[in-house]
């Protein structure tokens, strides 16, 4: 996960993880109690990389350890809203083809028999995974969740949700 190149594509051919905008959004996202913990942490971390290199006189390598600290700030930034950043519509997607259930063009396989259902927080986002191999995932937002099921029960009653 890189603060400043995040380009990579999903299945549905979108950029998959915001960029820097997201570190500000994940700033947002923290309590005050949460802010002031960071604050601290960061600060006594910096602190430490300018006091163990102070005496070596070494600016160079105390701009590496603060620039190292700063994009790793920024990636926990980043990482604590990205789910919910990167949720997208799934209802969109969602279509039938063949008798069978299709996501942005993945076809569901016929040996698919369960899927599972659930929210990775309270918050969002939701998630669907085809529970035969787990490595289909889709995230989508929280209040699209009834629908999707809905959707699944509808137009493919034999395969099993699973709820999470």
């Amino acid at each position: 996960m890189n603060l400043f190149f995040s380009q990579e594509k999903d299945q549905r051919g979108q950029p998959k993880s915001p960029g820097p905008a997201a570190v500000l959004i994940g700033w947002h996202s923290l309590s005050a109690s949460g802010k002031c913990l960071f604050i601290l942490l960061v600060g006594f971390l910096a602190a430490a990389f300018l006091f163990s290199q102070w005496e070596r006189q070494q600016p160079l390598m105390i701009v590496f350890y603060l620039l190292t600290l700063l994009v790793a700030a920024g990636n926990y930034l980043r990482a604590r809203v990205l789910p919910q950043l990167t949720a997208r519509s799934l209802l969109a997607d969602l279509s039938v083809k063949d008798s069978q259930i299709c996501i942005a063009g993945f076809s569901f396989p016929g040996a698919v028999q369960k899927l599972v259902l659930g929210k990775q927080s309270k918050k969002g986002p939701a998630f669907l995974q085809l529970a035969w191999n787990g490595s289909e995932l889709w995230l989508f937002p929280l209040d699209e969740l009834p629908q999707v099921e809905q959707f699944i029960r509808q137009h493919a009653p034999h395969i099993e949700i699973v709820r999470e």
